[in-house]
């Protein structure tokens, strides 16, 4: 014979209030204790957090607010007596219930779990630059479930988590942030390699924002042809947007210095 239920009292709805009333304030606090960049932490150390810490802090953050609602919502729903007639129901088909829930959420859990691990294993800091399958852009969010990609032009790409732990990443700035920028280009073989490889060298030092020997402009020929020379040219900067913006810049110079010297070498004159 099922238990009757019991309804709840005023003392104990206004329990439950105080519960879950507490619950936001606490939530509240430590949410701006924990804040990035402006919270206190980072003003108690003085100083801006790596972006590995910063992406820790920020996920551990969140899970501590999932945990503090959790824990006060479940406080002030004990504290009503059809709360417990419902559990005992429960109870009774605990495991029809579990498996449809487990099933329900499957992907939700996955998401959440490979939260936790991407911000213990950092393959994407926040402020990263990688690119995912098709996808590319800045880190901007590494939340519970979801992470946001800033792409180029302003608008977010909206990855699980669960990719993030599974999915090959480029991350062209988790060791160092100096990238290349590499631009294609072709010279008639009429034209002599020197002066071609003289003049693409000027071009790559007006872009070029590497110093040590080995991030110096570099000029390699990719393929040797009967009319034609297809030529690399690399130039370094600090970051994967500048070598973006590099590489735009350097099509045009490259254009500008080339078509000169076409006109300079010019073609042969046509057989009389």
């Amino acid at each position: 014979m099922p238990a009757p239920v019991v309804a709840a009292s005023t003392s104990q709805i206004a329990h439950a209030g105080v519960y879950l009333a507490l619950t936001i304030a606490v939530a509240v606090l430590v949410d701006r204790l924990l804040r990035d960049h402006s919270g206190g932490i980072s003003r108690a150390i003085a100083r801006t957090l790596p972006l590995a810490d910063e992406t820790r802090l920020r996920v551990a953050r969140r899970l501590v607010l999932a945990a503090i609602v959790f824990i006060g919502v479940m406080a002030a729903l004990v504290q009503l007596p059809e709360v417990g007639t419902v559990a005992r129901g429960l109870l009774a088909s605990a495991g029809i219930t579990a498996l449809i829930v487990g099933f329900a959420a499957r992907s939700v859990l996955a998401n959440l779990v490979s939260g936790v691990i991407v911000a213990l294993a950092q393959p994407v800091r926040i402020g990263d630059h990688v690119a995912i399958d098709d996808f590319e852009g800045v880190v901007e969010e590494v939340r519970l479930t979801y992470s946001y990609i800033r792409a180029s032009d302003n608008s977010r790409i909206v990855i699980p988590n669960e990719q993030l732990a599974s999915k090959v990443i480029r991350n062209f700035t988790i060791v160092d942030g100096a990238s290349a920028a590499a631009v294609d280009f072709v010279v008639p073989a009429a034209v002599a390699l020197a002066d071609a490889r003289r003049e693409a060298l000027d071009v790559a030092a007006a872009f070029s924002r590497g110093r040590s020997p080995d991030r110096l402009p570099s000029l390699a020929v990719t393929e040797l042809g009967v009319d034609a020379v297809h030529l690399r040219l690399t130039v370094w900067q600090d970051s994967k947007a500048d070598a973006d913006r590099a590489a735009a810049g350097l099509r045009f110079a490259l254009e500008e210095h080339l078509a000169g010297l076409g006109a300079a070498a010019g073609t042969p004159p046509p057989a009389s």
